[in-house]
């Protein structure tokens, strides 16, 4: 028997869902084992950054502007935010 890291979660899934898995996997260059582990991770810890990169950011860092930066820390002569026509729905 192999030497394995981590524990079994056996799950019964239709077998559609299965091969849908599979071929992902197969796309991905991973087996279906590690698609079903990143699928997990990114469920429980949320969608990380791609691989290479590297979060430099601090956890004091502030965010970059945003279009909901209050006024005043918007510069004088800055164009104003124009909503982007999926936020026009809403």
């Amino acid at each position: 028997m192999a030497n394995r890291k981590g524990v079994f979660i056996g799950a019964y899934v239709p077998n559609e869902l299965k091969e849908s898995l599979r071929r992902r996997a197969a796309a991905e260059h991973r087996t279906l084992s590690q698609e079903i582990t990143r699928i997990l991770v990114e469920a429980v810890h949320g969608k990380g950054l791609p691989p290479g990169s590297v979060d430099r950011r601090t956890t004091e860092a502030t965010p970059r502007r945003r279009a909901t930066d209050p006024p005043i820390r918007r510069r004088a002569n800055d164009l104003p935010y124009v909503t982007s026509s999926d936020e026009k729905k809403d």
